[in-house]
Formats: C-alpha cells, structure tokens, sequence
C-alpha cells in the first residue's frame, strides 16, 4: 500500500487546489447570472491548466525539495501569470489583462494555493 501513498498524496492536492482555485477565480470574475455549469466548466479549466503547466514545473522542483520555499512561489507565479494572460489573450480579453489587476491577483492565488498544498501534501519528509 506505501506505493500508492505519493499518488494518492498528488490526488488530493491536486484535487484541494482546484476546488480552492475555482472558488477564488468564481468570486473574482464570476457575474451573480452564472450558474453552476460555469463552475463545472471553470474547475475543468483550471484542472486542465495544473496538470498540463503546473505538474511539469513540480517535477522540475521536486530535483531539490525544499518546503515553502520562496523560489518555488516565485516560480509557480510566473507560470500561472504566463498562463493566464495567454488564456486571457485567446479568448479575447484583449490586451487589457496586462494591466488588470485580477489577472495578476488569481495568478497569484492559484500559484500560492498550488505551492502550499504541494509543501504540505508532497514535502512530508524533506526539511
């Protein structure tokens, strides 16, 4: 049973940050019209966008784990911004996502939920 331990531990992270994701990204651009297709839809974004951007990136940090560690944060950020201003691009937000706040504001709450549930979840044993 300790084999599967590390891929349950990556589940339930991955499954935390993307409920924690999609309530902040539902409060900060989600108009009161909205239903709960819009939230099924949105978790599926955001699912997409951690296992297809974030998980890679994990791998790459994982070489020397390190908990909370300030780089990782800065990091994820980075990729979360890259990401959302991309998305943001294609689906015709328009070049206004390089000066609103919001942007910047979910990148770096879904960086930061993601950094501290990996620390927590994935870190268990490394200082």
């Amino acid at each position: 049973m300790r084999i599967f331990l590390p891929v349950f531990n990556y589940v339930c992270m991955l499954i935390l940050s993307i409920i924690t994701a999609t309530f902040v990204y539902t409060i900060l651009f989600s108009t009161p019209e909205a239903g709960f297709g819009h939230v099924e839809i949105t978790s599926l974004f955001i699912l997409i966008a951690y296992v297809l951007f974030a998980s890679p990136i994990q791998i790459v940090l994982h070489r020397h784990p390190k908990k909370f560690r300030s780089r990782d944060l800065l990091v994820y950020f980075i990729g979360a911004w890259v990401v959302c201003s991309a998305l943001a691009l294609w689906i015709d937000y328009g070049f206004v996502v390089f000066i609103s706040y919001k942007v910047y504001l979910f990148s770096f709450c879904a960086s930061l939920i993601y950094w501290l549930l990996d620390s927590v979840f994935l870190m268990k044993n490394q200082s």
